[in-house]
């Protein structure tokens, strides 16, 4: 097969290095900026092809907003989130916010802030003695059945289960033989 195959009269051959690069950029950034790392991956898609797509702006949040709303989610975690709070902070309306939201990080609101709690309950379950009841209102769930409801469907084990199999135990760092 000729390079003819991956061209188009305004994009250049396929470059393997141009794509390897924007691939390890998406993943260096997965975990923080969702949203960033989608848009390398349809970079590199467009490149791999030989193909000009639009640019995919409209319909999506901002870089600032979507970090304003991350922001937002985690210093106010263990409150209610109403979206219309969220919209409010990144000055939309609720309806838009909700679709930009989802075509943003490929999630819902609702489900961001679940999984945004979720990840603060594991968080305290491993450094904190707490009573999973205590833990569940410092997160934001109503109460200690919400949060092991979201929890055992999300992690697969219900909060307690899942402290006891992560716990670690102390580690003895001196191991004495006596002579």
């Amino acid at each position: 097969m000729s390079d003819a195959h991956f061209t188009t009269a305004h994009i250049a051959p396929f470059d393997n290095l141009l794509v390897a690069r924007l691939l390890a950029s998406a993943l260096s950034m997965f975990d923080v900026d969702q949203g960033a790392a989608r848009r390398h991956i349809e970079r590199a898609y467009t490149v791999a092809h030989g193909e000009v797509t639009p640019r995919p702006c409209k319909g999506l949040l901002a870089d600032w907003q979507v970090r304003r709303v991350e922001q937002f989610v985690e210093s106010q975690i263990d409150t209610p989130l109403r979206i219309c709070e969220a919209a409010d902070s990144v000055r939309l309306s609720a309806s838009y916010f909700s679709r930009a939201f989802k075509a943003s990080k490929g999630i819902p609101y609702s489900e961001f802030v679940a999984n945004q709690r979720i990840v603060r309950a594991k968080e305290m379950l491993l450094t904190t003695d707490l009573p999973i009841a205590e833990i569940a209102l410092a997160c934001g769930f109503a109460d200690q059945s919400h949060m092991t409801r979201l929890f055992h469907r999300a992690v697969g084990l219900p909060p307690r289960a899942w402290r006891h199999q992560n716990a670690q135990e102390p580690v003895d760092l001196i191991e004495t033989d006596a002579a």
